[in-house]
């Protein structure tokens, strides 16, 4: 009697029936609807460009390699690129997307150890750095910033402006940090 007790109340407290004997394993939960509006805090390349646009930058906008969407601008004088990820189908510039990453890569004149690489790493929040050694035999390194939009209920021109400033300092840092100048 106390198990069943226990089950109805625990069912009652999460908002959810129980439609299993006790012992039983219940029914999974229906699938979401697919036909629900997209997410108002999903980010477009649209809403990128503007914003970009709003800050003085000339962005333009072309696809990468996997059909997406890419953003591209020259920010203090380096190219940065931004990838979206997990978009629905679409228009480019308009396609609802759940994230989105910074990107800007350097190519340098020597190698970079990776104390320095992990150093960088690990006194700094936000962007990550990563160094490597090119097919044609130069070296590189670039820093990213992943951000997600899709599910964090926040305005995603307002989340990019503040991650655009994060990553804009962080730039500015590793270049300092491995030589580039």
């Amino acid at each position: 009697m106390y198990r069943l007790a226990l089950i109805f109340a625990l069912a009652t407290w999460s908002g959810s029936a129980l439609a299993a004997e006790p012992g039983q394993t219940p029914p999974p939960s229906p699938a979401p609807s697919s036909s629900a509006p997209a997410s108002s805090d999903r980010i477009t390349a649209a809403i990128i460009v503007k914003e970009l646009k709003a800050l003085g930058y000339a962005p333009t906008v072309d696809i990468d390699d996997s059909g997406d969407p890419r953003v591209n601008m020259a920010i203090d004088g380096f190219d940065w690129s931004i990838y979206f990820y997990d978009c629905a189908p679409g228009a480019r510039d308009d396609r609802q997307c759940n994230s989105y990453q910074f990107y800007s890569g350097y190519t340098l004149k020597q190698a970079i150890s990776p104390e320095v690489i992990n150093r960088w790493n690990t006194d700094r929040r936000y962007a990550k750095a990563y160094t490597y050694l090119q097919r044609n035999g130069s070296h590189s390194a670039r820093i990213e910033i992943d951000v997600r939009s899709a599910g964090t209920g926040a305005d995603p021109a307002r989340t990019f402006r503040v991650y655009f400033n994060i990553m804009k300092d962080r730039a500015d840092e590793f270049r300092k940090a491995v030589g580039y100048r």
